[in-house]
């Protein structure tokens, strides 16, 4: 039988957050099992360096596991809630990374089953994100939003070439810092929380194994 397979990415540092990333400071402390009605899934946890070109060496490794879902994870600064992306743009990418390095273009050649698609100005995910924030709003005590912002820096860019593998499967989750207002613990808690109510949506839409 297919091992049955979560993946969720924290960032490192960069530029205003060097000496910690929140969310690495969260997503690291996820267990390594998560458990779904009768299945346990092996939940595989990636730091991402904030460099174009370790996005691009790390996705193929993440996708090649087929995994059942995938949350990336970001921090926003100037944000006090937990906010769920609704979609990333293919294009505005011009800043340079932590390693001072620039995409040759900052429009973004997709090179998965929207790769002919050259008019493609976004991808969104097909999970509904406004109920997944209404139901955790119902049951938990941490603030969660639906968002548009996703940015056009590596967490616009990590989000828009996994959406580009899968739309089914992929979510972007953006936290504040640390303490602003959540602990690293709330907010992982969170986090374990959104994986269980992506989990129930494809298990409703039959997409889960």
């Amino acid at each position: 039988m297919p091992e049955k397979i979560i993946i969720v990415t924290g960032f490192g540092p960069f530029a205003g957050h060097e000496d910690r990333n929140a969310s690495w400071e969260a997503v690291k402390l996820l267990p390594d099992v998560f458990h779904f009605r009768k299945d346990a899934y092996q939940l595989r946890k990636y730091q991402v360096p904030v460099i174009y070109e370790e996005v691009n060496r790390i996705l193929p490794q993440i996708w090649n596991q087929t995994p059942d879902l995938v949350v990336h994870v970001g921090v926003n600064g100037t944000i006090n809630t937990i906010n769920l992306e609704h979609f990333s743009y293919t294009f505005g990418y011009s800043k340079p990374d932590f390693a001072q390095r620039y995409l040759s273009s900052d429009k973004i050649t997709l090179s998965g089953k929207h790769a002919n698609d050259k008019e493609c100005a976004m991808l969104k995910t097909n999970l509904n994100v406004e109920r997944l924030v209404k139901e955790l709003n119902l049951e938990t005590n941490v603030e969660c939003c639906c968002s548009t912002n996703v940015g056009n820096y590596l967490c616009g860019y990590i989000y828009v070439k996994s959406l580009d593998v899968n739309q089914d499967r992929t979510l972007f989750v953006h936290v504040p810092e640390v303490n602003e207002p959540y602990t690293s613990e709330q907010t992982m808690t969170t986090i374990y929380n959104v994986i269980g109510k992506c989990l129930e949506q494809l298990a409703a839409e039959h997409k889960l194994s």
